[in-house]
């Protein structure tokens, strides 16, 4: 991470060394068609550089990522505005107050009628190619940087296709099988029988359906819903795990296996058995987004090592598919573990 932010510190200060000394070699040759010395020409290339990368540096370190990524547009546009005066402030200060201070040298006649408009518009100018320079640098960067993190991910999901290959044992072989097994237990063992059926739904989602990044919301439900089924088939009436769905499922998507991860941190990492302890699991479902919310007593004595899809694979599948346009949180308060996670949809 420090090695990406400082190849990307070096090309952007890189960039700006080359524009400054474009600036600079335009001063020199303004300074021998009229009056004003080298030394008044630098002194200008270096308030108008110092102007110029606090409105880049701005732009790229907190507008873009904090408004232009967040697909906050509107706010963007403002900004964007308003970095025209931030330009035109620092440069006043710099070359009207400071250097009139400090050596008797100033860039604008203030007292020329139109003064304000010219400066407002030359300012315009100069922050507009600040902003506009910064933003196709930032989208350049952003560009690779997905293009890595898409190309990580596909390796990793070809990793696991390679080997969830190699641990089925012919999944139509198999599949049959447990059919079989359903029908040859429908009429003496109904119980049984819905039991190897729900298994069944759930290999075949994992094998077959859940490949594609995104899938529909109705079957991840369900198939979290079957996952319930088996626990509450082991603890029968003392299985405490509240789930808890609000909102209208229609034919929104989401990440494949992205609802499962919180399910089975609750039931494997927390206690589902107590009455007085009931772990709890909540899906609101709105218009525009789609919230999970779990509340669990952490099981200490449970030995589970199993390594399955950490927080941290979570975390990076959701950046590449989200970038920054979700919330991922854990909190662990005592013997309290929540989780909370908010997509788009």
């Amino acid at each position: 991470m420090n090695l990406k932010l400082t190849k990307e510190l070096r090309y952007n200060l890189l960039i700006v060394l080359i524009l400054v000394l474009v600036d600079f070699a335009w001063n020199i040759f303004i300074s021998q068609k009229n009056t004003i010395t080298l030394f008044h020409a630098s002194l200008l290339t270096f308030t108008y550089s110092i102007s110029f990368f606090s409105v880049y540096s701005l732009n790229y370190y907190f507008l873009l990522p904090k408004l232009l990524d967040t697909k906050k547009y509107f706010l963007f546009t403002i900004s964007i505005t308003l970095m025209i005066f931030v330009f035109a402030g620092i440069r006043f200060f710099l070359e009207e107050i400071t250097l009139l201070y400090l050596f008797n040298i100033n860039n604008y006649n203030l007292q020329q009628e139109g003064i304000l408009l010219t400066y407002l518009t030359d300012s315009f100018i100069y922050a507009f190619k600040a902003c506009l320079y910064s933003t196709v640098v930032y989208l350049l960067f952003k560009y690779h940087e997905n293009k890595d993190k898409l190309h990580q991910l596909k390796l990793k999901n070809q990793q696991a296709q390679l080997t969830a290959l190699k641990a089925q044992i012919s999944p139509h072989f198999l599949f049959n099988t447990l059919n079989n097994f359903y029908i040859e237990l429908h009429d003496d063992k109904p119980k049984t029988a819905k039991g190897i059926l729900k298994l069944s739904q759930l290999l075949r989602y994992v094998t077959y359906e859940s490949s594609d990044n995104f899938v529909l919301l109705e079957k991840e439900i369900q198939f979290i819903k079957d996952y319930l089924y088996f626990y509450k088939r082991r603890y029968e009436d003392h299985f405490q795990v509240y789930l808890n769905i609000h909102g209208e499922i229609i034919q929104q998507r989401i990440p494949s296996l992205i609802l499962i991860h919180f399910i089975e941190n609750v039931c494997k990492h927390g206690i589902i058995n107590d009455l007085e302890k009931p772990a709890k699991i909540e899906i609101n479902i709105q218009e525009k987004y789609i919230e999970v919310i779990t509340e669990n007593t952490i099981n200490i004595s449970e030995k589970y090592t199993e390594p399955g899809i950490g927080s941290e694979n979570i975390q990076k599948r959701l950046e590449v598919l989200f970038k920054s346009n979700f919330i991922l949180k854990y909190e662990e308060n005592n013997t309290i573990f929540k989780a909370y996670l908010k997509l788009p949809l």
